[in-house]
């Protein structure tokens, strides 16, 4: 059991951050690096680039550190809690419609999984 468990981790860890990474990081982290005017959602009101900065520590950094298996607890809270505005103060937590959040929560789900569950054995941190 234990061996298809840290499988299961694995898995979790690599299909919920690869996309995470690539699909919505890497398009911030290229935003805020790029030197265009910032634009961007601020429905913390901290600020456009403020928030930007946040996005990109929890939707490219953090995924990198999940995908890796490390810190693994820490960074799938960090981008869960993101996911979590992203579903309730951006998508109004509506997961249907046009301006549906399904994505942002199942991106929540995944996350807050490998937070509770951390990395499993096959990490470059192991986590029990």
């Amino acid at each position: 059991m234990a061996r298809t468990h840290d499988w299961g981790l694995l898995t979790l860890r690599v299909l919920a951050a690869t996309p995470m990474l690539a699909l919505h990081g890497v398009g911030k982290a290229h935003a805020l690096f790029s030197g265009d005017p910032i634009r961007f959602a601020d429905p913390l009101h901290l600020g456009a680039t403020t928030t930007l900065i946040l996005a990109v520590l929890t939707e490219f950094v953090a995924p990198l550190l999940v995908l890796l298996g490390v810190r693994t607890r820490w960074a799938a809270s960090a981008t869960a809690s993101t996911m979590g505005v992203a579903f309730i103060a951006i998508h109004r937590g509506a997961l249907t419609g046009e301006h549906s959040g399904e994505l942002a929560y199942l991106y929540l789900v995944a996350f807050v999984v490998l937070a509770i569950m951390g990395s499993g054995r096959f990490a470059a941190e192991r986590t029990p």
